[in-house]
């Protein structure tokens, strides 16, 4: 398994750049298109109208893991120990790489995964993988776009099936974020 990172993108004031074990990142273009999409569009759809709760399917199987370093080259480092440590495994392995603001110290890997088992295990591995790195880094994991789900239903740990909204005043504000994301608008 061979890791490759794609272009850098400037997105506002920071970068992010997304990495793959295919050279052409078939599995994260895929995914955009089969899973985050549908996501995003049906989730702009419950939004219309005064919604009292969400239907969260596709976000009870969407997982980030986040590793935070102080350096730019850490992250790199550490995939580069991944794909060293985890050459055989036939799994896809994708992310990216990236802050949100250039002039903070801190970069993210973020790794993106799709069932539980896999969460655990990656988890597990890319701790005592970073550990091996930096002794100063942070590692985490969290739903996909909980950005997005966490202002109107709270923390992701309580989400079920159907979630109530808590802050009914935010629904029009994430429509709006949403209806940006969809229409390609990231700024």
């Amino acid at each position: 398994m061979e890791i490759y990172v794609g272009r850098r993108r400037d997105v506002n004031k920071g970068f992010w750049m997304s990495f793959e074990n295919h050279p052409r990142l078939q599995e994260t273009k895929k995914s955009i298109y089969e899973r985050c999409l549908p996501c995003l569009e049906k989730l702009y759809a419950q939004l219309k109208g005064v919604p009292f709760w969400l239907v969260l399917e596709e976000p009870l199987n969407c997982w980030k893991i986040i590793v935070v370093f102080n350096e730019f080259d850490h992250c790199l480092d550490l995939l580069q120990a991944y794909q060293d440590d985890k050459f055989s495994l036939p799994r896809t392995v994708r992310g990216r790489i990236g802050t949100n603001d250039k002039s903070n110290p801190h970069v993210t890997v973020i790794f993106q995964v799709n069932d539980l088992a896999e969460r655990d295990e990656l988890y597990s591995d890319l701790l005592r993988l970073a550990g091996g790195i930096s002794s100063e880094f942070k590692i985490y994991y969290e739903r996909g776009c909980q950005d997005l789900y966490r202002v109107l239903c709270g923390e992701w740990n309580t989400w079920g099936e159907v979630t109530p909204i808590q802050n009914p005043s935010l629904v029009k504000d994430v429509e709006k974020k949403v209806g940006k994301l969809l229409r390609g608008e990231y700024r």
